[in-house]
């Protein structure tokens, strides 16, 4: 086994048990709470915890960009440039996060907020705030990691984190019962996870230094444009997740959404399989893009799409045929199985998870600018498209829209990806005496 394929692999069994943490929290939080609220408290609390999320933005997507070229620099073995663009990212993201939480903090005391009243709401909405907005430094120790090669090591203490602070919240939760103490705790518990993270990361950093001394705004400009191209990433889902369901609801009513959701629940299984391998063989594409070694990626990206289009379909093709049971089993028989809307989102699924290794590779070399004005405008262009035909075809018409739009959307995406192979492997040929 290759030193990258045990990479991918480690890659994708941290990937995996983020995932399972992330299932568990979602499927034990609610008897667990419950234990200790009413329905009532515990409805307040998702509205508070689910309030600051749009915090998560604060980075405008420096994060990413900077671990981008992170790796593709610490490949070319320049130390110093890794330095610069790793400390003008903290920089930026340091001065926002802080400048964020001062306001949001200020604000969620003594500003009117519809709906909160009490100082036991408030505060916690100042901690919860700030656990987000502690989550950028979070990802910037993980671009340490990432460009030193321990990307499972990152993604597995993430989830370490996110599950430590899940237990700070029952801590608070046991023994306070307030919501101000669960928020707190589950801050606590957060602060001290990335902190370990941070000391971690510290160690075989290989030259990385934690602080702004580095620091260009040169750098940051140069990052700018492909840091708020990412921005475009979470907007276009919100467009064509929350907008079509949306649209659904106001079409079909509140009944049907609960049904389309679980088809479309169900579908995306694929999707989140083939973002797992993905984002486990991301790093690797950034590494050997900065080694400049065009036929490396080349044959690493076309197994790597290869591999991606053989689980899509596949998946695909197991959902189609345990649908039935699955949707009994899962829904108590309150969902129907239909087999032409369950094969439309299954097809939808199988073509977004075949084009998620051609769209990481993007995303990982920063490339991704021209694929995220096309993302933006797919996102529209289905919430337009489910409104001409959504009410004519019914919730089958809602699937085939997705289904048309995300397949032309990988399509080019695929054809961007060869483009910038081919350009790559000319600069190859050209530089060869």
């Amino acid at each position: 086994m290759t030193s990258i394929v045990r990479r991918v692999v480690a890659g994708f069994g941290a990937n995996a048990f983020g995932q399972v943490v992330q299932v568990a929290i979602q499927l034990l939080s609610f008897p667990l709470f419950l234990r200790q609220w009413d329905t009532e408290q515990y409805g307040v609390w998702l509205m508070l915890s689910a309030t600051p999320a749009y915090l998560a933005m604060a980075d405008v997507g420096m994060v990413t960009t900077a671990g981008n070229r992170m790796t593709m620099e610490m490949a070319r073995g320049d130390i110093t440039l890794v330095n610069r663009v790793f400390q003008s990212a903290l920089a930026l993201t340091a001065t926002v996060c802080v400048g964020i939480a001062l306001v949001v903090i200020s604000y969620c005391l003594f500003g009117p907020i519809p709906g909160i009243s009490s100082l036991d709401e408030r505060i916690a909405l100042c901690a919860l705030a700030l656990g987000v907005l502690v989550a950028p430094i979070g990802g910037l120790t993980e671009a340490i990691f990432r460009a030193t090669g321990r990307f499972p090591t990152s993604a597995s203490i993430a989830a370490l984190t996110r599950l430590a602070e899940w237990g700070g919240w029952l801590l608070g939760l046991w023994l306070y019962g307030t919501f101000a103490a669960v928020a707190l705790m589950g801050l606590l518990f957060r602060l001290l996870g990335t902190g370990v993270a941070m000391a971690w990361a510290n160690h075989r950093s290989q030259g990385i230094e934690w602080g702004i001394r580095h620091a260009r705004l040169g750098e940051i400009r140069q990052m700018l444009v492909p840091s708020l191209s990412f921005m475009s990433f979470p907007l276009a889902s919100a467009l064509s997740l929350q907008g079509i369901t949306l649209l659904v609801g106001h079409f079909f009513g509140p009944a049907l959404v609960t049904a389309f959701s679980a088809f479309r629940t169900l579908a995306r299984v694929t999707v989140q399989m083939t973002s797992m391998f993905s984002h486990a063989i991301w790093p690797e594409f950034s590494r050997l893009f900065g080694h400049g070694a065009a036929q490396a990626v080349r044959g690493v990206y076309f197994r790597a799409e290869l591999l991606g289009f053989s689980i899509s379909i596949a998946l695909s093709l197991v959902l189609f045929a345990c649908g039935p049971w699955l949707l009994e089993v899962w829904t108590h028989g309150l969902v129907v199985f239909r087999p032409m809307l369950m094969g439309l989102l299954l097809g939808y699924a199988a073509v977004a998870g075949a084009a998620h290794v051609p769209r990481t590779f993007l995303m990982a070399i920063n490339e991704h600018i021209g694929y995220s004005r096309w993302n933006i405008l797919a996102g529209v262009t289905v919430v337009a498209l489910v409104a001409l035909i959504g009410n004519s075809m019914g919730l089958e018409g809602v699937g085939l829209a997705m289904l048309a739009v995300e397949t032309v959307l990988s399509a080019l995406c695929v054809g961007m990806v060869r483009e910038t192979l081919r350009e790559g492997q000319a600069k190859t040929l050209v530089k060869t005496p």
